[in-house]
Parts: C-alpha cells; structure tokens; sequence
C-alpha cells in the first residue's frame, strides 16, 4: 500500500506496461463545467470516503465556479456506486469518490460484477491514504502485538475479530496478518464499522480507521496495539507498526481517490485532476485530514492509474490465497 510508495512505488508503477489506460474521447467542450458535477460516494453520510469528499467538494466549487454535489450510494463491495459511475455519461459530470476495493478486491472476490474494473473507469486522481489501526477491548490482557499472536495460538479459535463483512478490506487485512502469523482466530462479520462491538465485548478485535475508534481510545475503551502501514502514523508515533510488530513487509491501508467513467475526455480529467490537486493544497484540508487520520496521497491521473493496476494484482492474489476468489 502507499504509506511506503508515495513517490518511489508510484514512480516505479508507472513504468508498468499493464498500467490502466481508459480509452479518451475527444472533448467537445472547451467550457467545462458549465453545470454542477454529482461526486458519487461508495459509502453512508459519515463514513470516512463522505467527509473526505464533501471536504474536497467544497474547494472544488470555488475553484471549478459550479457546484459539486455529492451523493452517497452505500452498499456491500461499493458495487451499487461504482456501477453507477461505470453506466454514467462520460462527460465529467460524474465522478465517483471510492476507497480501492471495489476495483482492487471485488474482481476475484465476486464471481461477476456489473463493471469492469480493469477497463471501466479513467483515474483522476488519488488523495490519500487512511491506515487501520489493529484495536482491542480493554479486558484483553495482551498489550502488544506479540502478546497477542501468543495469547490466541494459546486458545485456537477461541479468540474473535470483526469486519464490516465477508470479503471487505479489513477482512481481507486480517486474513493477511493470519496467514503470516499462524493465528486461528474467528471472523465476525457485521454490517458496519464493529467499533461498538468490541467496545461491548462482543469481538476481542478490530482493524478499523481513526474516526470511528478515536473517541473510544480516549476514553480507555479500546486499546490500540498496532497501525497497518509501513509506517507509524503521525497521530500515535509511538504506536508500532505490524511490520515492526512481527509480520515483516506488512503494509495495508484504504487508499482514497477519485475516478470517472472510461470515455471522459483527457481536458476534462486535466480540469478535475487540478481541481482535487488545489483542494488537497488548502491548509484546513490537510488540517482536517489530519485530524482523520489520513496521509495526504497526492498523485496524478497516469501514476493513480499504475498504482490501481498494481493494488489489483496484489489483492488478486491476497484474496485467492485467503480461499474467498468467487465467493460472492
């Protein structure tokens, strides 16, 4: 994931020959916008994707001079939003504002999907990333990493984790972090963010991004014992990484960014690419991004494009591996 590429993984993926290359057609309007763009988002009011899109919505209708609306599309995979992006008018009066999994996971995940994922979208541009953070409910005695690997292969399958579902990248994240560590441990899928659940005791553990669980370690509710990227997330600095932990290379996060239907001319990709590019220039953007927990990711339509080709070949395998490919 990018916690470890910004600009050298980005740079390498870019001389990747099987990088995404939308087929453009030629603009016939040297005037866009001239009508508010709908900023479609693959998740509820209030998940992490919303608030970052309606902070970029905002700075991109200053600087655009129309309004960016946005719509939330909620659904299981994002698949609901991203078909609807997928089937819009590839004018740039459509975008969608999406973590990666629906492109990255949902290929191998899903026996058939209603876009296509390697063909169906033009990147315009990536915004940032959002590590998980690994935590535990107080009345699990293990406090760091190891003692949690050695508490669980103690009791096999004793010992639970939640996702927001089958197939998701928290699950898939654990799944990785199992393989690597021999772990037996029970997946509890539930419908949303289970920041509540293991407060409550009904999971002993979750991976899940800072908004949803920073109140509650604050608070002493929840126990924080690790980060998912390669490195320490400037909101805790002395919180380890899963890497430094004991599952070397180990390196997950929800990368953010903003793609449009395949067919959307190169002028206007250049017009939304620079738009996002002077949002995530705005000090109270970076401000509030940091208050999110999210690493500003800046890059450009080509290198966005390399990096999702990359992702897709990576969870590809990740997903098959952990025996879900064709599963839903």
């Amino acid at each position: 994931m990018p916690s470890a590429l910004p600009w050298i993984r980005a740079l390498g993926a870019t001389l990747l020959t099987l990088a995404l290359t939308p087929a453009y057609a030629a603009s016939t309007n040297t005037n866009y916008p001239t009508r508010p763009i709908k900023m479609v988002v693959a998740a509820p009011t209030g998940g992490l994707p919303d608030v970052i899109a309606r902070i970029v919505a905002q700075h991109m209708t200053t600087s655009l001079g129309q309004a960016v609306v946005v719509e939330n599309k909620p659904s299981a995979g994002g698949i609901i939003a991203t078909e609807s992006v997928a089937k819009a008018a590839p004018d740039g009066y459509t975008v969608l504002l999406l973590d990666l999994s629906p492109l990255t996971i949902n290929p191998t995940l899903y026996k058939k999907l209603p876009y296509d994922a390697a063909t169906g979208f033009a990147p315009v541009r990536m915004l940032g990333i959002a590590p998980l953070f690994l935590v535990t409910n107080p009345n699990v005695p293990a406090k760091t990493f190891q003692e949690l690997v050695a508490m669980v292969k103690a009791a096999p399958g004793k010992h639970t984790y939640g996702t927001i579902g089958v197939g998701s990248l928290h699950h898939i994240a654990f799944k990785e972090m199992k393989a690597a560590t021999g772990m037996d441990i029970l997946h509890v899928p539930f419908r949303e963010q289970p920041s509540g659940p293991v407060v409550a005791g009904q999971v002993d553990m979750i991976l899940a991004g800072l908004p949803s669980i920073e109140g509650f370690v604050r608070g002493n509710r929840l126990n924080m014992i690790a980060v998912s990227t390669s490195r320490r997330a400037p909101q805790a600095p002395s919180l380890p990484t899963l890497s430094e932990s004991g599952v070397p290379g180990y390196d997950v996060s929800a990368d953010i960014g903003v793609i449009a239907p395949k067919g959307t001319p190169p002028d206007v990709i250049r017009t939304l690419s620079n738009a996002l590019a002077d949002a995530l220039r705005q000090p109270d953007t970076l401000a509030r991004f940091n208050e999110l927990g999210i690493q500003a990711a800046d890059m450009p339509a080509d290198a966005y494009a390399a990096h999702i080709r990359q992702e897709m070949q990576r969870f590809a395998k990740s997903v098959t591996a952990a025996g879900l490919a064709g599963s839903n």
